[in-house]
């Protein structure tokens, strides 16, 4: 949740297909806006390196992966669009 604004990620329209985008819209709760944080080296997250700020830890990168049933990740398209996509091993987008 963006703390300024109390917006969030949410999928367009609850639905969980490939490349359904991905928007920031209020916060209702729906299992379209639930995300996971998934660390690329899959590690349990602790206290250390973790900016105190944004919950993140440093310099490790991530997946936004959806809690709708299909798991799906966030995947950025250019510079201003979201969508979600299936997980692929080794795409960086």
């Amino acid at each position: 949740m963006n703390i300024q604004n109390r917006k969030v990620l949410d999928v367009s329209g609850g639905k969980d297909v490939e490349g359904q985008a991905v928007i920031v819209h209020s916060s209702h709760n729906g299992a379209n806006q639930r995300w996971k944080v998934l660390y690329t080296d899959k590690a349990v997250v602790a206290t250390s390196g973790v900016s105190k700020t944004s919950g993140f830890r440093i310099n490790v990168p991530f997946f936004i992966v959806s809690r709708l049933p299909m798991k799906r990740v966030a995947e950025c398209v250019g510079a201003n669009n979201m969508v979600l996509r299936r997980y692929v091993k080794g795409r960086n987008a």
